[in-house]
């Protein structure tokens, strides 16, 4: 990240800080907001004159107010105002901070509610839900259809089941590109909220189901490993046999006997 970037993206969070503590519940609907704007930034040619160096920063912040006002929150406009006055390397980069702040903002606002773990389960079970249905997995992927025909799709499918703050992160998360598509974008959020939360989510793999004493023994002995709570995300896949696989963001324990049987082969064929 550049320097012109980071220090904008340090003051502006530092002052929208104690805006969003004091909005309390109210971050939920800020943050939905927040990704609106994001949107429609990204769609249209607005984030260049934003962030143009060459024109002056309150000639930008006025042209974010004359965008926004009276379409968001105050609130809203004058966060944006405040971002359009910093200095950007890339215009690219105001829209990714947005997308932090919102995601953010969505999330605190759950916590002031006491909602915060409540829309975590619903996205792992949305998670859970693309990871056994192929068919919509891949019906949600960018190169399938237009950005609105899958947000539309999302909700057909999941908006009668999830909160509406869930539903905000989750059309966030299929608009998103990145690489990985929305399962990625759904990991990203999820882990969020959970540092939020000062906890770990860990991945577990096992080849059947474990009993609540297996998963309390193995949360302890995470939690003592890693040094904060931790959070069991299990998932049963008979093809590891037995052993289980742990994974905690991008590192790996793998102690199923599929991997010692690939270990083997690899060492008889060298």
């Amino acid at each position: 990240m550049s320097r012109g970037t980071a220090a904008t993206r340090a003051h502006v969070r530092a002052a929208w800080a104690p805006v969003l503590t004091a909005a309390g519940v109210e971050g939920q609907a800020l943050g939905g907001q927040i990704l609106a704007v994001a949107h429609q930034l990204a769609k249209a040619p607005l984030r260049g004159p934003l962030t143009d160096p060459g024109r002056q920063a309150q000639d930008k912040a006025d042209l974010a107010a004359a965008l926004l006002t009276g379409r968001v929150d105050d609130r809203v406009v004058e966060l944006v105002s405040a971002m359009a006055r910093g200095r950007w390397s890339a215009p690219v980069d105001i829209i990714s901070a947005l997308h932090d702040l919102g995601i953010e903002a969505i999330l605190e606002g759950a916590r002031a509610d006491g909602t915060m773990g409540s829309i975590e389960q619903e996205l792992f079970g949305v998670l859970d839900h693309l990871d056994h249905d192929r068919e919509l997995r891949q019906a949600l992927e960018p190169s399938r259809r237009t950005t609105e025909a899958r947000v539309r799709l999302a909700e057909q499918v999941f908006a009668e089941h999830i909160s509406a703050p869930a539903m905000s992160l989750l059309r966030w998360c299929v608009r998103h590109r990145t690489e990985g598509g929305p399962r990625r974008n759904l990991r990203r959020v999820i882990e969020r909220a959970a540092a939020i939360q000062h906890r770990t989510i860990a991945d577990v793999v096992t080849a059947q189901p474990m009993t609540r004493p297996q998963e309390e023994r193995l949360r302890a002995i995470l939690t003592r490993r890693l040094g904060s709570q931790v959070e069991l995300n299990t998932v049963v896949d008979p093809a590891v046999i037995g052993g289980m696989r742990i994974t905690v963001k991008s590192h790996v324990m793998d102690s199923t006997v599929r991997s010692a049987i690939a270990q083997l082969r690899a060492r008889m064929a060298g």
